[in-house]
């Protein structure tokens, strides 16, 4: 049995089940454990795409607009329940997620692979046939120029290639939305009392409990 200072000095791990699977990063779908902000750039910009689909010029009438990455499955978080065939070994569904969205990304060469630690993953990646990059100017024709740009250097499969989060605040699609003055930095870490405690199920769900029957009392 651990002490309560050995539990907390040990590494926290991170989850590999993240994100809701539409949205999913690559590194989390290939279940890489060292994952970090690029998750949510990833994220934005499948959020970004669906808004550009709203726009009449990309989709005429409500029924044409869709997400950009609707996967029915992701192996091998949450697998298909009957996947289509099998390839060098691993089960393959056109419809799963990371095969939908290579259908707009492309299939990663190996510099685009770099990333990835895992030779299981590695070995599922060359499952797939090679496919080439998306136009995004076709498929969003309505869309401005620095729009589409900033769709592409979102949507890229290795994390470490991918726009950084303050390179998005400072790309130009967004130079007439942002007030700067209005943008505040805070020079401190954030730090919530309540992570410095031993939480176990019991104490979490007291906490949860108490909270909402805060806001109960206080809406």
């Amino acid at each position: 049995m651990k002490t309560k200072d050995q539990r907390r000095n040990m590494k926290r791990e991170l989850t590999g089940h993240v994100v809701t699977r539409w949205y999913r990063a690559p590194e989390i779908i290939l279940l890489e454990k060292d994952y970090g902000p690029g998750i949510d750039v990833w994220a934005v910009g499948c959020i970004f795409a669906e808004m550009l689909g709203m726009m009449k010029e990309n989709a005429p009438t409500f029924m044409d607009r869709q997400p950009l990455f609707p996967g029915k499955s992701c192996f091998p978080l949450s697998p298909a329940k009957n996947p289509q065939e099998q390839r060098k070994g691993f089960p393959f569904a056109s419809n799963d997620q990371l095969a939908i969205i290579f259908q707009i990304i492309g299939t990663p060469s190996d510099a685009d692979k770099s990333y990835v630690t895992d030779q299981k993953a590695l070995e599922y990646l060359e499952q797939f046939s090679p496919i080439s990059r998306a136009d995004l100017k076709v498929k969003y024709p309505g869309a401005s120029a620095d729009a589409i740009d900033y769709l592409e250097k979102v949507l890229v499969f290795n994390p470490y290639f991918r726009i950084t989060l303050q390179e998005s605040l400072e790309h130009p699609v967004f130079t007439k939305v942002r007030n700067a003055q209005k943008e505040a930095i805070t020079g401190q870490p954030v730090s919530l009392d309540f992570e410095k405690d031993d939480l176990d199920c019991d104490k979490l769900r007291e906490l949860i409990l108490t909270e909402c029957e805060y806001y109960r009392k206080n809406k």
